[in-house]
């Protein structure tokens, strides 16, 4: 395996420690080769339209709302903006 040496800027390394004690990467040289990894699968990935992001989300959305509610009825608008009168 090659051994690959930079340097970063303080405040980058903040961000890179406090991502790795988040995230439980093991070192800062397994958390680079996954940042590497995913830039490079991100950049060869084919980018998606806005729509088919909008759908994505809508989905994901969904299933929570759905997840949450499991059943119970909403109240009504009105009640739920009361507040904000």
């Amino acid at each position: 395996m090659a051994i690959i040496n930079f340097s970063v800027p303080k405040q980058l390394e903040k961000r890179v420690d406090s991502t790795i004690k988040e995230k439980g990467f093991a070192s800062k040289a397994e958390f680079f080769r996954f940042a590497a990894i995913h830039f490079m699968d991100v950049l060869t990935r084919p980018s998606r339209s806005v729509d088919d992001a909008y759908e994505i989300v809508m989905r994901q959305l969904t299933h929570i709302v759905q997840k949450k509610l499991r059943g119970k009825e909403l109240p009504s608008l009105e009640d739920q903006m009361a507040d904000f009168k």
